[in-house]
This record gives C-alpha cells, sequence and structure tokens, in this order.
C-alpha cells in the first residue's frame, strides 16, 4: 500500500481570539465523538445486538476519520490500527478468529494479537453466523474492554491538548485541511471503488452505514454548524466560496449515496478535488504530495 502524506502551510491569520479552529473542534466534535463511541460499545456489551453494532461502528467511524491523535502525540500514532484493521492487514482476520473461536486458551489469551482485540475481529465474532455463543460473548467482553480503553486515551489525549497555552494555528489548520483529504480519499479509493469482498463490514451488511458515517463526519468539520469549525475559518480566511462548494458537493454526495450508490465514487472525488484544489488554493496552501511505502 501506498501512504499519502498531505504537507499544508497556511499563509492566513485566523481571525478570533481565544478558541483555535482545532480546540473548537475537538470540543464539539472529536470528544463528543469518542464519549458516544464509548457509550455504544458499553452498550453493545450489555446487549450483542445487531442495532448496538452499527451504532458503536458508526460512531467510532466518525472518530477514525478525523483521528488528530497520533499528531498531537506521537505515542497514539497507531492506537486506530488496534481499534480497526480494514486496509491495514494483510492476514485473513476471519480465518484468524475462527481458530480464537474454537480454542480452549483463556479469551485474554486467545485474543494476544491486536488485531484480534479490533472491532473487525469483534464483527466476525458477532457476525459469522445467527448464534453468540458463550465462548464467542467471553471473547466480545474481552475485545470491547481493550478498545474502551484505547478510546480513553485517544480522549485523554485531546483533553490535554486543550490545557496547552501555546498552540500552532497554521499547524493545527494544516492537519484539518489534511484529514479532509484523507477522508474523501481513503472513501473513495478504499471503500467505494473496491470489489465487494474487499468492502468493509460486510459481514454484519455495514458497508453504506460506514460510509455515510464518514460523510457525516466530514458534515461536522466542515458543515454548516452551530459551533466553530474549519468551514467557519475557511469563510472568514477568503475562501467562503470555495466553502460554499464544498458544502453542496458533500450534501450531494450523502444524497447519492441513499439515492444513486452506483455514481458515489465520481460523487465523493468531486468533493475530493473541491478540498485539495480549490480550498486549499483559495486558502494559499502549499500542498507537497509525498508517496512512501505502507503497511
Amino acid at each position: 500500500m501506498k501512504r499519502i502524506i498531505f504537507l499544508l502551510a497556511f499563509s492566513f491569520i485566523t481571525l478570533f481570539a481565544k478558541d483555535t479552529t482545532l480546540d473548537s473542534i475537538l470540543k464539539n466534535v472529536s470528544i463528543v465523538n469518542v464519549d458516544n463511541t464509548i457509550k455504544n460499545v458499553l452498550l453493545l456489551k450489555k446487549d450483542y445486538t445487531a442495532e448496538n453494532f452499527r451504532n458503536f461502528m458508526v460512531s467510532w467511524k466518525k472518530v477514525e476519520a478525523f483521528y488528530f491523535a497520533g499528531d498531537i502525540n506521537e505515542d497514539y500514532i497507531d492506537t486506530p490500527r488496534y481499534i480497526d484493521t480494514f486496509h491495514n492487514l494483510k492476514e485473513n482476520l476471519n480465518i484468524q478468529m475462527q481458530r480464537v473461536i474454537n480454542s480452549k486458551d483463556e479469551p485474554q489469551i486467545a485474543l494476544f494479537k491486536h488485531s484480534f482485540k479490533s472491532i473487525n475481529a469483534l464483527e466476525y465474532i458477532l457476525f459469522n453466523d445467527k448464534t453468540i455463543t458463550k465462548r464467542e460473548k467471553e471473547l466480545a467482553d474481552v475485545i470491547i474492554n481493550s478498545i474502551v480503553s484505547h478510546l480513553n486515551d485517544i480522549k485523554e489525549t485531546y483533553e490535554e491538548y486543550l490545557t496547552r497555552d501555546k498552540k500552532d494555528e497554521q499547524w493545527e489548520n494544516g492537519l484539518i485541511m489534511n484529514a479532509l483529504i484523507s477522508s474523501t480519499y481513503k472513501l473513495k479509493e478504499w471503500r467505494i471503488i473496491v470489489p465487494q469482498k474487499e468492502k468493509e463490514y460486510t459481514l454484519s451488511n455495514n458497508t453504506n452505514n460506514a460510509i455515510e458515517a464518514i460523510l457525516e463526519a466530514n458534515e461536522e468539520i466542515i458543515g454548516n454548524q452551530s459551533y466553530y469549525n474549519f468551514a467557519s475559518m475557511a469563510k472568514e480566511s477568503g475562501a467562503k466560496k470555495e466553502t460554499l462548494e464544498a458544502q453542496v458537493l458533500l450534501k450531494d454526495a450523502i444524497k447519492t449515496l441513499k439515492e444513486n450508490p452506483k455514481d458515489l465514487y465520481k460523487a465523493v472525488n468531486k468533493l475530493h478535488v473541491s478540498y485539495f484544489l480549490s480550498l486549499i488554493e483559495q486558502l494559499s496552501i502549499t500542498a507537497k504530495i509525498l508517496e512512501a511505502d505502507g503497511d
């Protein structure tokens, strides 16, 4: 896999005094989404239903789509991979999880790999057939405990960042823009254009729900919201036209997913181009794309 990294440098000055754009997003989006994910996964632990799994997955996708903790604290760069292995695993996780289920080892011992304690492993345990056995429930409980621990790490990282006195707003805004571009790139190339067998959450029939959650996460960052977000900053910084264009394209993508999914790649690609070219250019951002070998 090739990993695309966007290095962004902003040449504009933010126009507000107290919270930076990232501060506002962390308070109103990131921490809220982490809290929702913790709440939903604990509800799933109480009752292993398809609906509870879907709610957990949707809230997690929003956390994952705009994950800033690894840039704030390098200790947590790999945390998303401990929770979600999609597109980051070469081995057949389903085969390995069936071996875990069949094993006589205690759950803590059987689940010795990070990938075995991921949401993907949990999906297999819950949806490999129509029955959740006592063994599978015990394994699921351990997986959820691990996921909650990682989610708490993410929340603490965000809360710690909010207490910092010195902020680099150019770096912060570059980080957010990079996340927007990355989210649409991964959406169209990893989740939409690929064959059915390579899509996300097929066992639980949540492929489109995951896509919708990622688009909704974009809406939280660049849509019209009651809190200060990237759209607010971009409009104030001279990119009102380009921001409005991106907002229209984002709504079109959400509508296309629901009404005409076969055209979804085209719709998301238009949004991606809008972020990467129009918005960056108007905000006087210099983008350099580096390709590096990834996992």
